[in-house]
C-alpha cells in the first residue's frame, strides 16, 4: 500500500550530495514531495528530510541504498508517531481597514508573527504541523494573497 514517508538523512556538506540523493529517487520513479535541507548543530553537517509516497518495502530499500551513497553519514525513516514534525509559511498579504483587525484576529488564532508592514502589506509567518499549516491556508483565502511560500516537512525523532 502507498502511503508517505518522511526520511532524514545526514550527509557531510559536499558538492554533489543533493543530485545523488534525488537521482537515487528518480532512479525508482518516486516524485518527491518535499525536500528540506539544512545545517545541523555539527560543523560541516547538513539534514535532509524527504518526504516520498511509497510502499514500505521500496522505500526502505532506497533508505538503504541512499545509506550507501558517497558522504551520507545516517539514514532513518521517521515515524508520525515517534517524530517531532514541523512546516514554515510566509505569507504576503494586502490588507485594508475593514481586512486589518481580521488578519490580525488570524495571526493571534494560529500563533503567528507579523515580520513586516507597510503601503497596506503584511508579511506574516507561521509554524506548526502540515495539518496546522493547511488550516492557515484555507482562512487565508478570505484575504487577497499577494505571495506566499511553505518549507517542506521537518523532522526529528523524539527520545534518544
Amino acid at each position: 500500500m502507498e502511503k508517505r514517508h518522511i526520511i532524514a538523512i545526514e550527509v557531510e556538506d559536499k558538492p554533489g550530495v543533493l543530485s545523488r540523493i534525488s537521482t537515487l529517487f528518480s532512479r525508482r520513479g518516486y516524485n518527491i514531495d518535499s525536500l528540506t535541507v539544512g545545517h545541523t548543530h555539527k560543523k560541516g553537517i547538513s539534514r535532509f528530510t524527504i518526504v516520498v509516497k511509497g510502499d514500505d518495502s521500496t522505500l526502505e530499500q532506497i533508505r538503504k541504498q541512499s545509506q550507501k551513497l558517497i558522504h551520507v553519514l545516517t539514514t532513518e525513516n521517521l515515524k508520525k508517531d515517534r517524530s517531532v514534525m514541523r512546516e514554515f509559511a510566509i505569507v504576503k498579504l494586502a490588507y485594508d481597514d475593514d481586512s486589518s483587525l481580521r488578519i490580525n484576529e488570524l495571526v493571534d488564532l494560529y500563533g503567528g508573527r507579523m515580520l513586516d508592514s507597510g503601503n497596506e502589506v503584511l508579511v506574516v509567518e507561521f509554524s506548526g504541523t502540515e495539518d496546522k499549516i493547511n488550516r492557515i491556508f484555507d482562512d487565508l483565502k478570505q484575504f487577497t494573497v499577494l505571495e506566499s511560500l511553505r518549507t517542506g516537512k521537518i523532522g526529528m525523532r523524539v527520545g534518544q
